[in-house]
């Protein structure tokens, strides 16, 4: 009949998945949206709970209730993965490395500035973003960590962290190190530069390598006489508790890589790390990293990276690439 459209059976099969593949699609696409914003905003809104008493305190004053000194305190909580430095008030999650473990890994330290090659260890390269100036209370960022390749002979450690403190002096400051060293599995550790516990690792890396991880480093605003406390949450759980000097510091990320041997042989990453989403924290809240704060990059070859402005923050990737 003129002007009436016929559809076969086969015809209308076909339009029918079509339809159903575009349903799917958008779904997939709000979900995908809906993820993003819930992760936009995840941070800018976001506040440790409440009158927040981390789980190792708790601990700490059941015991001291139950008459138990120190020591025994101390012997309670490492059988419970815990740990606490008496002198200062210091608690963490984890198990603290034996000086043996110690003994294998290299000297913690961030990127010193001004830069020069010596800098870095003769076995080791680096890539680093660092806001300038002592002006911030907490750092956060969402980032992907990418292969963070090593092989036999050439990348025996690697690490990405998230930084917080003294960080061109490279005195009384604390990171978020994830590790992938040869041989092993990826690992989350937290490290403070002068205070008990030092270097401790916390567990294995429970999410894939392609999914985004949440780290936060944050000053509360007060003070003992340990000096000014801040928290450490990975994925939104709490880990660490210790205290830095100042309040106003340097907020920094950093990826590093060692090599078996002077010679520098380093393996060349699947993927990037990708830093893509970043905070810096101060009496305002969470700002989204920008432009506005003073931002200084450096890169020690065959480490690479690269930053631009992303939808709201620095978007800042890093790898190897000989």
């Amino acid at each position: 009949m003129g002007g009436e459209i016929t559809v076969s059976g086969k015809s209308a099969y076909c339009l029918a998945s079509v339809l159903l593949s575009l349903t799917v699609l958008c779904s997939m696409m709000l979900t995908v949206a809906a993820q993003t914003n819930n992760l936009t905003s995840a941070i800018g809104s976001w506040q440790p709970p409440k009158n927040f008493v981390d789980p190792v305190t708790l601990k700490i004053q059941e015991f001291r209730s139950q008459g138990l000194d120190d020591e025994e305190i101390t012997a309670k909580l490492a059988k419970l993965g815990m740990g606490w430095y008496p002198e200062t008030g210091a608690t963490w999650m984890g198990r603290v490395l034996t000086p043996e473990e110690l003994a294998e890994m290299p000297i913690r330290a961030p990127v010193k500035a001004p830069l020069d090659e010596n800098a870095v260890l003769s076995t080791g390269r680096a890539s680093c973003m660092r806001t300038n100036y002592a002006s911030w209370t907490g750092v956060a960022s969402e980032v992907v960590s990418g292969s963070m390749s090593v092989s036999s002979g050439q990348t025996r450690y690697h690490y990405l962290c998230v930084q917080l403190g003294n960080l061109d002096s490279g005195t009384n400051w604390v990171e978020i190190m994830l590790t992938h060293n040869y041989g092993e599995t990826y690992k989350w550790y937290t490290y403070d530069s002068d205070e008990g516990g030092g270097l401790v690792y916390y567990m294995d890396k429970n999410t894939p390598i392609t999914a985004a991880d949440t780290y936060v480093i944050m000053l509360d605003g007060t003070q003992d006489g340990g000096g000014w406390h801040y928290d450490v949450w990975i994925n939104y759980q709490w880990v660490r508790r210790g205290h830095l000097s100042n309040l106003w510091v340097q907020a920094g990320f950093q990826k590093e890589v060692y090599s078996y041997s002077d010679s520098g042989q380093f393996t060349n990453d699947a993927s990037h790390a990708v830093f893509y989403r970043n905070w810096l924290h101060n009496d305002q809240g969470w700002p989204y990293w920008t432009s506005s704060a003073s931002t200084w990059w450096y890169t020690a070859a065959p480490v690479r990276e690269t930053h631009s402005m992303g939808a709201v923050s620095y978007r800042w990737e890093t790898w190897v690439q000989n």
